[in-house]
């Protein structure tokens, strides 16, 4: 539970003891007048005149303070509030100028006079904190009507007053010369009691979950002080009933009893919204204190973290000048750090930049993005940077941007990549002679492929057809075959598998086919071999003139398809292979596409993947590009990209 809910407990209990005990007390001498009816006010006029005038005093601070504490718009409660504390205030100006006694008011008629004022200001004071009370759903009002309802007040009012002083037989009569109070006023005093009892019983209500009313634009109300003080004010209106003359003690008490309810009201409403002020601008000091000291200490975390950075950061303004520079700048560029400041950014970019960096600046801020990599280059993103002694180096950089007070401010932060630009020159030219060796190495065991299955269809294919021949002549000797028929048989079947097992050999290190009929004639001995061997179905989708290529692209296309149907027979498990070209005026592409079991993303990142190593490097050899599409329920597609030769 918090200090605040807490205190306000105490103080409701503090004062509904109060009230209570007076309540006893006054109840023990309203059932028992005669000690208080030995009692008279030797000059009742002075009291009664200085007890009205404090309580006047009062209701009209109320008044200053409900109407002046907001601006051009309030709450309409605000309004009607502090017009009903002045209506009362003045009626009770006139109620105290026209209380019998008072010079030019000596009769029983001016009594009258001055009780229907009371009554009136009384009723009004009533209604007014028992709507409080009620806590009606409020909402805005502009000056013009707040001064609309403060006109219509002091209307009703004057009419009031007019009427009572001019004509004040057409009103119930209050009181008289021979019985003093009379009925009616006695009855009205009742009802006014009921009113502040109701008002009080739901300001207790009220307090007992509010501490304060601090809703945006109404005022701070502190609701104990007023059940305080319509309590009062209901006892008051019981003494008030009970005298029979100005100079019973019942009218003092009752006084002071209203006087501490206006008390009440006042510690309630105009304290409480004097005290708000200066309690919130304490809070707002303390709250500017703390964060400004906050900010301190961030400013400076920043200033050390933009100090100790190893990256440069470099600050400008609109007009691209150097506002701000760490000492990782000042050592990138070669300058001492002070000398950088408010120097022109030009000084840190080469003279054939300068124009169209200023362009590019001024681009990005109008362009409504706060941040980006700078540079043109897509892999680095580098700029090139101006040293002190003229050497040029490449930067990467990063640039953002905010708007203080109107004025655009560019931060940089960079680093320089010279010797990372170095490394991947040397890399990218690493990797351009591997390529090139790569490639190399690919058209010698081409040649040396193409060597071989000459020499073993050339040579060794001659031999075996030779001794093959000599053996159908050694099978004319019906005498030597009668003999050794099975051997000869065995011999013959031998030497038959060797040619077979030669011409596959040869096949697969060089395809005759591809030297004698073209890549196309050498395709289609691929698919009707894999589809025989393996006894998958392999589909062909190309036209023999979109085939008609080189030596060294048909070899690599070759290749590519070969590698990829053995792919195929060994992981795929497919049952079906589709192999599609395609041609535009400077690209020939095909796709090879099997309906297996897919592959596997890690499997084909694999660097020991080396049929799809070898497929990238014979794609890239033929400057094109090679993409893997592969999926557990649809299988594998290969796609490829080649560029032609116009």
């Amino acid at each position: 539970m918090s200090p605040s809910i807490t205190n306000t407990k105490l103080r409701l209990t503090r004062t509904r003891w109060l009230a209570g005990i007076l309540l006893l007390i006054s109840a023990f001498f309203w059932f028992n007048q005669k000690p208080l009816s030995h009692i008279s006010v030797a000059q009742p006029l002075p009291v009664h005149t200085f007890l009205e005038t404090v309580t006047i005093v009062i209701f009209a601070s109320v008044f200053i303070v409900c109407w002046n504490a907001f601006g051009d718009t309030r709450k309409k409660s605000s309004a009607i509030l502090a017009v009903a504390f002045l209506c009362t205030a003045i009626l009770g100006f006139f109620h105290s100028i026209s209380f019998q006694g008072m010079p030019g008011f000596e009769t029983a008629i001016d009594m009258h006079k001055s009780l229907s004022f009371w009554l009136v200001s009384r009723s009004i004071i009533a209604v007014t904190l028992l709507g409080l009370a009620l806590d009606p759903t409020d909402s805005d009002i502009s000056q013009k009507h707040c001064y609309s309802i403060l006109s219509i007040g002091i209307a009703c009012t004057a009419t009031f007053a007019a009427i009572i002083f001019a004509s004040p037989e057409v009103l119930p009569l209050t009181f008289s010369a021979d019985s003093g109070q009379t009925s009616f006023k006695i009855i009205y005093e009742m009802g006014l009691v009921a009113i502040n009892c109701l008002t009080a019983f739901l300001f207790y209500k009220h307090a007992l979950r509010f501490q304060s009313d601090t809703s945006a634009e109404r005022l701070h109300i502190d609701r104990v002080p007023l059940f305080f003080a319509s309590a009062l004010m209901a006892m008051s209106e019981v003494y008030f009933s009970l005298y029979s003359s100005t100079r019973d003690i019942d009218i003092v008490i009752g006084h002071s009893l209203q006087l501490l309810a206006a008390i009440a009201i006042y510690r309630s409403m105009v304290a409480v919204n004097i005290q708000t002020p200066y309690q919130a601008l304490a809070e707002t000091t303390a709250n500017l204190v703390n964060s400004t000291e906050e900010l301190l200490v961030q400013r400076e975390r920043l200033s050390r973290m933009i100090d100790t950075a190893i990256d440069g950061i470099i600050t400008v303004d609109g007009a691209q000048n150097i506002i701000l520079a760490n000492p990782a700048a000042a050592v990138i560029f070669g300058y001492p750090i002070n000398s950088l400041i408010n120097t022109p950014l030009s000084q840190l970019i080469p003279m054939r930049h300068r124009e169209n960096h200023g362009k590019h600046m001024q681009e990005f801020g109008e362009a409504g993005t706060t941040r980006r990599k700078m540079g043109t280059h897509f892999e680095d993103f580098y700029v090139t940077g101006r040293k002190a002694n003229g050497e040029e180096f490449p930067i990467e950089a990063s640039i953002a941007h905010q708007l203080e007070k109107g004025e655009r401010f560019y931060t940089v932060i960079f680093r320089d990549i010279t010797d990372r630009k170095v490394a991947k020159e040397k890399m990218a030219a690493y990797h351009a002679q591997l390529s090139q060796l790569s490639n190399t190495l690919q058209s010698i065991r081409e040649e040396e492929r193409k060597h071989i299955a000459r020499e073993l269809h050339d040579d060794l294919g001659q031999l075996l057809a030779a001794l093959r021949m000599d053996l159908s002549l050694l099978q004319r000797d019906q005498q030597l075959v009668e003999h050794n028929q099975q051997t000869i048989n065995s011999m013959d079947q031998l030497i038959l598998t060797a040619i077979t097992t030669l011409r596959r050999i040869a096949t697969d290190l060089r395809p005759r086919a591809l030297d004698e009929g073209g890549l196309f004639f050498a395709l289609q001995t691929l698919q009707k071999d894999f589809s025989q061997r393996h006894k998958i179905d392999c589909e062909l989708i190309a036209d023999e003139d979109l085939l008609t290529l080189d030596d060294a692209r048909s070899t690599g296309i070759f290749r590519i398809i070969q590698e990829s149907l053995t792919n195929v027979a060994r992981h795929a498990e497919a049952n079906y292979v589709q192999i599609e070209f395609h041609r535009s005026n400077d690209t020939l592409g095909f796709t090879i596409t099997d309906n297996g079991k897919g592959i596997n993303e890690l499997d084909m990142n694999k660097t020991q993947s080396f049929g799809l190593v070898g497929m990238r490097e014979r794609v890239k050899a033929m400057q094109g590009e090679f993409s893997v599409v592969s999926d557990s329920s649809e299988g594998t597609t290969l796609k490829i990209e080649l560029p032609l030769d116009n």
